[in-house]
């Protein structure tokens, strides 16, 4: 029996093809229309539906470049399931809050709110970032029961494909209950049984291998319902957050995001083969966020690549006075681990990212296989 046609956003897609369109949410003071852009892919035959959704923030839209290699190469006609693609979830955050040959912002410029703190959104007394939550939240995501929520480097930093997977602490309260001020932050949390969140850190967990990346952060923790993550894995949709990219370059890093797209569809079925692993995968419990204290140009150590291992106290770059060369920061790892994304924009200010390191001294799992992609992972 063939599959019925799926309806979103006004448009119809019939099964073994796919389709582009927009949903609507309103409309600015001089009446410039939000909208928000989608691509349906629906399979041929039954199956899961997975959803991408990418660039909440937009100095981070180096996912909407993944998704759409990731889909050129899914044919519907052989797919089993669908595919529900929201590639520029905040699209002014890149159109409008960059400067001329910049990249985007992280918050809306419409209402200056980040947009992975509003979630599942609102329909009354919102902010246009909650309406646009809103819209994509019953139109797109609650229709899946996978989702993918890609980040990168930002526009200072490259990154290898790294999966963040946010799992329920089963030891602790579980979901943080968070109100802000003035309408903003209300998503709530619900309570949630034992055997719900460990069934649910299954499913993120062999989401978070069946990625493929050479690098996994496991985190339990309190969720904060406010997060695309935490309201996906609170409502039955395991939600795995990702990063690949940086720099708004196109490098291999973007292709070999592509391939743990299509990893991902084969672990669920939706496509058939093998998943392309890298030679080797570990999973961690402690991961680095390593940011400057000075402000400077920041000269990276050469061999200080993407993938490599390094050790603790080794140097990985200094920031120096761009007026008389002189040293004012030596930055060092502060671990042993791996440098999963890397600084390589000039100039850096007080705060600014150095490197993202996995502390290989807190590997919980890992696996070694024949590569079967050259240089997947890094």
């Amino acid at each position: 029996m063939a599959r019925e046609p799926i309806h979103i956003g006004g448009i119809t897609v019939e099964a073994g093809s796919r389709g582009f369109g927009f949903l609507h949410v309103g409309y600015l003071a001089g009446r410039t229309e939000v909208r928000i852009p989608f691509q349906v892919v629906h399979g041929a035959y039954d199956g899961p539906t997975l959803g991408l959704e990418s660039t909440l923030h937009g100095w981070e839209p180096m996912g909407a470049e993944v998704i759409r290699r990731g889909m050129l190469g899914v044919d519907p006609k052989q797919l089993h399931g669908t595919v529900l693609c929201l590639p520029i979830a905040n699209p002014f955050s890149i159109e409008f809050s960059g400067q001329v040959e910049s990249a985007g912002s992280r918050v809306n410029p419409a209402d200056q709110l980040d947009m992975n703190r509003v979630w599942p959104g609102k329909a009354k007394n919102a902010w246009l970032t909650e309406q646009m939550a809103y819209v994509m939240w019953n139109e797109i995501i609650t229709k899946c029961d996978y989702l993918l929520d890609f980040h990168d480097g930002t526009g200072s930093c490259d990154e290898i494909p790294v999966a963040f997977p946010h799992a329920f602490d089963l030891n602790g309260p579980g979901v943080m209950q968070v109100s802000g001020a003035d309408g903003t932050g209300g998503g709530g949390g619900r309570a949630v049984t034992r055997d719900y969140a460990e069934g649910m850190n299954k499913k993120i967990r062999d989401l978070a291998i069946a990625f493929g990346s050479s690098v996994i952060w496991w985190r339990e923790e309190t969720l904060n319902p406010v997060m695309i993550s935490s309201q996906g894995n609170l409502n039955g949709i395991a939600t795995l957050v990702v990063e690949c990219g940086g720099m708004g370059i196109v490098d291999e890093t973007i292709d070999q995001g592509a391939v743990c797209i299509h990893n991902i569809m084969k672990s669920l079925n939706m496509l058939a083969g093998a998943p392309q692993l890298p030679e080797r995968q570990i999973m961690v419990s402690h991961y680095v966020v390593y940011r400057s204290l000075c402000g400077g140009f920041y000269l990276g150590e050469p061999g200080t690549r993407l993938g490599v291992e390094v050790r603790k106290g080794q140097l990985l770059g200094r920031v120096v006075d761009p007026i008389t060369s002189e040293v004012v920061e030596e930055c060092v790892s502060p671990v042993n681990g791996v440098i999963v994304s890397r600084r390589v924009r000039l100039p850096i200010n007080p705060g600014g990212y150095i490197a993202h390191i996995a502390d290989t001294d807190s590997i919980l799992w890992e696996r070694s296989t024949p590569a079967l992609a050259a240089g997947q992972g890094g």
